[in-house]
């Protein structure tokens, strides 16, 4: 039997819906954005972008999920512009408001 080499761009748009809801939607955004046009369409769903969380609480505390500054201006600059119209809501610090 022969072996074959399938790719990302091999899976149907389905199954990439599926791995990808797996992920934080932070993670597949800043990841996936900019890769290539089908992958921003897909990444581009309301299932990823009607509501982002920057943070994660724990009891009385919570943890920023954007700890570099790299990580945040490409956030700001590229990804939240480009997605903006589809954001329903942001759970953030609000140290975070100023940069958003």
């Amino acid at each position: 039997m022969e072996y074959s080499c399938i790719g990302l761009n091999d899976l149907p748009d389905e199954i990439l819906m599926i791995i990808f809801k797996k992920f934080n939607n932070l993670d597949v955004l800043y990841s996936l954005q900019a890769v290539n046009q089908r992958l921003n369409q897909i990444i581009h769903d309301p299932i990823f972008t009607s509501g982002l969380t920057f943070v994660k609480w724990f009891s009385h505390n919570f943890i920023n999920l954007i700890s570099r500054d790299t990580i945040l201006k490409r956030f700001c600059l590229q990804i939240l512009p480009e997605i903006h119209d589809k954001i329903k809501w942001l759970d953030h610090e609000s140290s975070l408001m100023k940069y958003i």
